[in-house]
């Protein structure tokens, strides 16, 4: 059986391996995986990454909401960053014979030499989290950083405040990680940080932007004409158009 780390690392084949364990719902991707999140992360994502990255990706990066330092550090570094779609699982904890127990399993990673961004993704149409999705993701990013600057970045339908399964009402995004927060670190492996520290760092480690937000910076970069005239022009206005259609498409 293939395992995440032996796939290549492009979002196609990483995607192709995650609809392969659909089973019967694989059907759910019949219309071009139409409103499936994991598609249009991965034709966004795949966009993002061969388009000039200071001009795009990095300017993406540097309008999203919250987490101002992170964000400014993940947006700087975007020139030299790795977009993983769909990377390896983190594993939180094991049981006593080593076998993962507690994973975190990532839309996407984008790492510079500075800092690791997480990103979760939801679809455009509806999206909710599961009870302690986003206090496990944010654990996750915190404890495998290092000396990087971690952040957890939500690219949602519609801005914030986020629904979790189980809780009525809504809640905003430090809210809603810091829910489930302790339960979390309970049961989790050792963290780098003590719980407080955890806890009172959840709003400089957090950031979103919406779907929509990302088509129209995507767009307004390519209307500064900073690449027509080049040899690269007709790329860009392609990969740009990939972004802006599948925005749409999905939505």
């Amino acid at each position: 059986m293939t395992t995440p780390g032996d796939l290549p690392r492009t979002p196609l084949s990483r995607l192709l391996d995650e609809i392969s364990w659909e089973g019967r719902s694989v059907v759910k991707y019949r219309d071009g995986g139409r409103g499936k999140e994991n598609v249009l992360t991965a034709e966004v994502l795949t966009a993002l990454d061969y388009l000039p990255r200071s001009a795009y990706l990095g300017n993406v990066l540097r309008h999203a909401h919250g987490a101002a330092a992170a964000v400014a550090c993940a947006a700087d570094e975007a020139e030299n960053a790795e977009i993983v779609f769909l990377p390896d699982e983190y594993v939180l904890s094991r049981t006593a014979r080593g076998k993962a127990e507690l994973i975190v399993q990532p839309d996407a990673t984008i790492t510079t030499p500075s800092s690791l961004v997480l990103v979760e993704a939801k679809a455009i149409r509806a999206g909710s989290f599961g009870p302690e999705q986003l206090a496990r993701e944010y654990f996750a990013v915190t404890a495998a950083a290092g000396e990087r600057t971690p952040l957890l970045l939500l690219v949602l339908g519609t801005a914030p405040p986020v629904a979790i399964r189980g809780r009525s009402g809504r809640f905003g995004v430090a809210e809603a990680v810091a829910a489930n927060l302790e339960a979390v670190y309970a049961k989790a492996g050792p963290h780098p940080w003590p719980l407080d520290e955890l806890r009172a760092r959840v709003p400089e480690s957090c950031a979103w932007l919406t779907w929509a937000e990302v088509a129209d910076l995507v767009t307004a970069e390519h209307a500064r004409g900073r690449h027509s005239g080049t040899f690269a022009a007709g790329t860009v206005d392609r990969l740009v158009g990939t972004v802006g259609r599948a925005v749409r498409w999905h939505g």
